[in-house]
């Protein structure tokens, strides 16, 4: 009987852990060569290795010390954030509040506005990110005179992030809204306008197609298209991996905040 309390005691305290990782997150462990009883654990999203916690035994290099390293090594490498532990129990709570502060919704708190024209754009962009202004001549047959092209760009230890781009650009060939929409499907074969279909939203008063499509598996990608016979618009935006956990609110606060 005491033996079955134990059992029971243990499932629901593991269970009580797996709940304090973000959904998606899953960890495995693997015994240490040179130091029995230690394990070294790893984390894992989409079946890429996010984390590890490492005990010092585990290491070749300590192994024929005095003084073996009891430390435990933690390594979270979407932030490559590092750090060390006395014990295997800090180090699992270090690792439970990186990924829960990581892997959630991104809040902004200072924003930025902008205003540029060329192209003619209003938006606000979070505080810290950068943008540039380019000459498009692709494939809208668009006769170009100035900038025609925004580009919102996010930099973090990784480095610079083409995050969005807003092309306004003169209807120079008179192409029809499904005309420019199907331009965009031939530039880029991941847009299937066929299965996927559109739908219409209101962006700074102009009504816009939208459409969402899956790029290799690890990207989701956002369009929206507007054409009249004075001009196209192309908004196009991205998330990537973590991305999609942690910015689509941000994402779409930047494109309610458009202004023509």
């Amino acid at each position: 009987m005491k033996m079955i309390v134990i059992l029971i005691a243990l499932a629901i305290s593991a269970g009580a852990s797996a709940k304090t990782f973000p959904e998606g997150v899953t960890i495995d462990s693997s015994s240490c060569s040179f130091a029995p009883g230690k394990f070294s654990y790893r984390f894992l999203l989409n079946n890429e290795m996010i984390g590890q916690i490492m005990p010092g035994t585990c290491h070749y290099d300590h192994a024929e010390e005095s003084a073996p390293d009891t430390r435990y090594f933690v390594d979270f490498y979407m932030e490559n954030k590092t750090d060390t532990f006395a014990t295997k129990n800090e180090a699992m709570l270090w690792m439970t509040r990186v990924l829960g502060e990581y892997y959630k919704p991104v809040t902004i708190t200072e924003w930025q506005n902008l205003r540029v024209q060329p192209p003619k754009v209003v938006l606000r962009y979070p505080a810290g990110w950068d943008y540039r202004l380019e000459k498009f001549r692709g494939i809208f047959k668009s006769d170009v005179q100035s900038e025609n092209k925004l580009v919102l760009i996010r930099t973090d230890y990784r480095g610079k992030s083409e995050v969005m781009m807003i092309i306004r650009t003169p209807n120079t060939a008179k192409l029809t809204l499904q005309q420019a929409m199907e331009m965009t499907a031939q530039m880029n074969r991941a847009i299937d306008l066929k299965s996927r279909g559109s739908s219409e939203v209101t962006i700074g008063g102009k009504t816009f197609k939208t459409s969402r499509n899956s790029f290799m598996i690890q990207m989701d990608q956002f369009h929206y298209w507007y054409a009249d016979d004075q001009e196209i618009i192309y908004i196009n935006y991205n998330l990537l991996k973590d991305e999609k956990i942690r910015f689509p609110e941000v994402m779409t606060n930047i494109i309610q905040s458009i202004k023509w």
